[in-house]
């Protein structure tokens, strides 16, 4: 079957009923007014639900009605419309008594209801869906049943639809409890598509998906359909991933445009100009409409004022309302409305066309305007500089049309549109650009320049491309052919200059001492350019936590969050280098409670930024932190984002490394089949011998697949020739030193490896790690112990899970069957945090400790600190019952106290 046949096929299943979710808390207090008591309180007996078109009102509704009719209550069901609300009565004709449409008397139709109703024996639930299209007298009809006590009612409204009188007085009367729904948030659409389509759904495609629809449910289930029809969405490594294409299908475009389809062709034109130019501001807005045609797309909610910036600016009220709107406008009608918001720009605040420049010399190109060469190039600049690079390489190629043939003119626009291609992952494509101005540029006494040229090329180069030793050729030849002063700078020698991209070098090489020692004596230099400032403080912060300095990298990474945004390019990105600097530093010194909720933190603040390489990290970093702490599910959701994002922008091996993340999680899983197809994957996206910092997880990927394959010999013969690859990143070699222990490799020069490390670290990892090779080689079971609590406190469960387990077989070995009992027990219990529980270690699992379910219940009374006294009276049974009870638990897990309870007692 195709991917085309695939979705089509599922496109057609998901028409179907989509699963209830999250709206379960609204269902049971409806339900809870409707249950019937034999003395009523007084109080509302009905609900009106409202809520924005799409979100599940109806859907609600429906369930009302299905628990209805499983209870035996007698019900109506009433389907508002704008059509029938043109005759009096028209959406509840079907509900008349026999002959009562033959009276004239519309008037007496209220008594016959009533009288039919009360026949009924019990109060009928009358459901109205859409009762703002209800007309009056079906309006007031439903009041005076409910005021009469024979019906109640449960009606659903659209917000911001003008409503009846009378169905607004059935709240404000307290004859309906007023319930408003809200939107979806980002977890609960996650959990309906991920149970709509019955698999894993990774991260970004449920917030992209969220954020699209604005949490509607109908609206969601359309992109859906469409986008597995269109073939956007698919499978991949059993997630569902989607490209973030939004397909446009007919239905989906049916639901957003009854929603506009009452607007005039003057609010319409208001509208589509705000959803080209959002954020508007409200001065630019006021040139294209007028003030009341702005107010009243405010008033029905199709656009919103956010006056964050305290100066105004206009936003659609839905994400689909622009996608919808420009798509209806087409070609010539769009070029026609760029020009007109150019225009108003140009007309209104210099403060809005100043901070909105990218987008009007963007649409001014668009309408066909021309503009000069400086503007383009400025344009250029500030597009890549917020990482918008398909843009910036559009406007730098439209300035090397407005200008001259000349190298030395050409050059800036060359290297803009280079670094747009670098950032698009056409580092290919760029070099021959590059290479055509390089002459000029060298010979150029403009620094800038030269600076600007260095980078780029250096970034597509090593970055792009992977070539270390064209690299060093590169800086030897620009050393040799620049001045010592670098074009006339007189403040930094060409030596200073160059030395950032020499460390960036070493750094990739796996050589962090030398890398430092060459941006150390620079750090404190205020003197150097910014560019160059930026890379020293980037690569001493990179280098000091391989080295696990952690103290002074702290300090690094602290003055990165601080450098100035605009005083270079790259400078709106040193926030988030920072923040992921210090999470993989985090991690190499194993203290994953710490980093975990900042780099969660770090993850969510990405998950919509243009910066596609630190997005991706950002993915990398949670995954790899979620990997350790034995959450595998989640860790491979977010490393297949990662993927995605290297994919489009693979900088610096990226992508092989997240590939050989998603092997790792593979082969814990216990699926070598998929473990070695991403690895051998990740072999082949690797360009070089990749950088040094990523080659520990290399190494623990074919570590890992030799596990699940079950050779665990050859598995640390791979963990120890790895950590002789690179003798600088001690952290790196700590943990696969550490690994090859754990698969049987105990001698001494292993430990003793790990006591040199740890001697020489600032942070405590090594030490632990040492200390761990140390019990399992002398089966210390009092230092096993102790291991895995301080494993645990670190957060990394699998470790801590291993280590209680040895600790148990080191008990039983020597005959103590309470220390068994209670290592084993406290196994349980951390397995319980880990997907697939002590499946993710490498030590046997421990028989399972069992308590019968009165000494469970038992236990966990007296674990949350309750007396004997008090148990026995919530169980209803004798103190000695639960003396002997405790005892009973206290006898296997091998405990002696109550206070062992909560860290030993197993989970039920």
């Amino acid at each position: 079957m195709t991917q085309h046949e695939a979705g089509s096929q599922l496109a057609r299943a998901l028409r179907g009923e989509w699963p209830f979710t999250s709206r379960d808390a609204e269902l049971d207090l409806i339900t809870a007014l409707l249950e019937e008591t034999p003395h009523e309180p007084a109080g509302p007996r009905g609900a009106v639900v409202v809520a924005p078109a799409g979100v599940g009102k109806t859907r609600l509704l429906r369930e009302v009605r299905w628990w209805a009719q499983a209870q035996g209550l007698p019900t109506s069901s009433v389907i508002a419309t704008r059509a029938a609300s043109r005759t009096p009565y028209g959406a509840v004709l079907h509900l008349l008594p026999e002959g009562v449409a033959d009276q004239p008397d519309t008037n007496g139709w209220h008594s016959s209801f009533s009288a039919q109703m009360r026949a009924a024996g019990r109060k009928t639930v009358v459901l109205v869906d859409d009762a703002h299209h209800l007309d009056q007298a079906t309006a007031a009809l439903l009041l005076q049943l409910s005021l009469d006590g024979v019906a109640t009612p449960v009606v659903t409204v659209r917000r911001g639809e003008s409503v009846p009188d009378p169905v607004t007085a059935l709240w404000k009367e307290d004859l309906a409890l007023r319930v408003d729904l809200q939107p979806l948030s980002t977890t609960e659409m996650g959990d309906l598509i991920r149970r709509s389509l019955g698999a894993p759904v990774s991260a970004r495609t449920v917030a992209r998906l969220t954020k699209v629809s604005g949490g509607n449910v109908l609206y969601a289930r359309e992109l859906v359909m469409a986008a597995a029809e269109r073939g956007s969405l698919q499978t991949r490594d059993g997630a569902w991933m989607w490209d973030e294409e939004v397909v446009l299908a007919p239905r989906l475009v049916d639901a957003v445009w009854a929603r506009l389809e009452t607007l005039d062709p003057v609010q319409r034109h208001a509208l589509a100009a705000v959803a080209v130019g959002e954020p508007l501001p409200l001065t630019v807005a006021e040139v294209i409409a007028a003030t009341e045609v702005l107010s009243s797309l405010e008033e029905i909610g199709l656009v919103s004022v956010d006056d964050s910036d305290g100066r105004g600016v206009l936003r659609l009220g839905h994400p689909l309302y622009g996608e919808v709107l420009v798509a209806r406008i087409g070609t010539i009608g769009r070029r026609r409305l760029v020009g007109d918001l150019a225009e108003a720009f140009d007309a209104a605040d210099s403060r809005d066309a100043e901070a909105s420049l990218v987008r009007v010399v963007t649409w001014r190109l668009e309408a066909g305007r021309e503009q000069s060469r400086e503007t383009l190039l400025d344009a250029a600049s500030r597009a890549n500089q917020v990482f918008a690079h398909p843009l910036a390489a559009r406007l730098a190629r439209a300035a090397l049309e407005a200008g001259d043939a000349d190298p030395a003119g050409r050059a800036p626009a060359v290297i803009e549109l280079g670094r747009a291609l670098v950032g698009r992952n056409r580092a290919e494509e760029a070099l021959p650009l590059l290479t055509q101005v390089e002459d000029a540029v060298l010979a150029s006494r403009d620094p800038q320049l030269v600076d600007d040229y260095i980078e780029v090329r250096f970034r597509a180069k090593y970055f792009g491309l992977g070539h270390v030793e064209d690299v060093e050729a590169l800086l030897d030849r620009i050393g040799a052919t620049v001045g010592p002063t670098m074009g006339g700078d007189r403040t930094t020698s060409r030596a200073e200059r160059l030395a950032p991209y020499r460390a960036s070098v070493a750094i990739g090489r796996g050589r962090p001492r030398e890398a430092l020692a060459i941006v150390e004596p620079l750090l404190e230099r205020s003197d150097l350019p910014a560019l160059h400032r930026l890379m020293v403080l980037e690569i001493a912060g990179q280098a000091l936590g391989q080295l696990g300095l952690h103290q002074r990298g702290a300090q690094v990474w602290d003055r990165l969050r601080q450098f100035p945004v605009g005083a270079t390019a790259r400078a709106s990105g040193a926030g988030a280098e920072a923040d992921l600097q210090a999470a993989f530093s985090g991690m190499l010194d194993g203290r994953m409670t710490d980093v975990l909720p900042g780099v969660t933190a770090v993850h969510a603040a990405m998950s919509d930024s243009p910066d596609v390489v630190n997005r991706g990290l950002a993915c990398l970093a949670l995954g790899r932190c979620l990997l350790h702490v034995g959450r595998l599910a989640q860790a491979r959701a977010v490393l297949l984002d990662a993927v995605e994002d290297f994919r489009t922008v693979d900088l610096g091996e990226s992508l092989s490394w997240a590939l050989t993340l998603l092997s790792q999680t593979a082969a814990l899983s216990h699926q070598p089949e998929r473990a070695r197809r991403r690895r051998d994957e990740a072999r082949v996206a690797r360009r070089g011998s990749g950088p040094a910092g990523q080659a520990g997880d290399a190494v623990m990927a074919d570590v890992w697949l030799k596990v699940a394959e079950g050779d665990r010999t050859a598995a640390a013969a791979i963990a120890l020739a790895g950590a002789q690859q690179y003798p600088q990143l001690e952290l790196s070699r700590a943990g696969l030193l550490h690994l090859a222990c754990r698969l049987g490799e105990r001698g001494g020069e292993v430990t003793t490896s790990l006591r040199r490390i740890a001697d020489r670290a600032e942070c405590e990892y090594p030490s632990l790690l040492a200390d761990h090779a140390d019990a399992m080689r002398t089966g210390d079971r009092q230092g096993l112990e102790q291991v895995a609590e301080r494993f645990a406190e670190r957060g990394l469960v699998p470790l801590a899970v291993e280590a209680a387990t040895q600790a148990a077989r080191a008990h039983r070995a020597v005959g103590s069957g309470d220390g068994a009992r209670r290592m084993a027990g406290r196994a349980q219990v951390l397995a319980r945090q880990i997907d697939g529980g002590v499946g993710q270690t490498l030590a046997p699992q421990e028989p399972i400790i069992e308590l019968s379910r009165r000494e469970q219940e038992v236990a966990r009374l007296a674990a949350t600190g309750l007396s004997n006294a008090a148990i026995a009276q919530q169980l209803v049974v004798s103190v000695r019952t639960v003396e002997s009870h405790l005892y009973q638990v206290f006898a296997k897990l091998g405990i002696a106290s109550r206070s062992d309870l909560v860290r030993y007692l197993p989970p039920s």
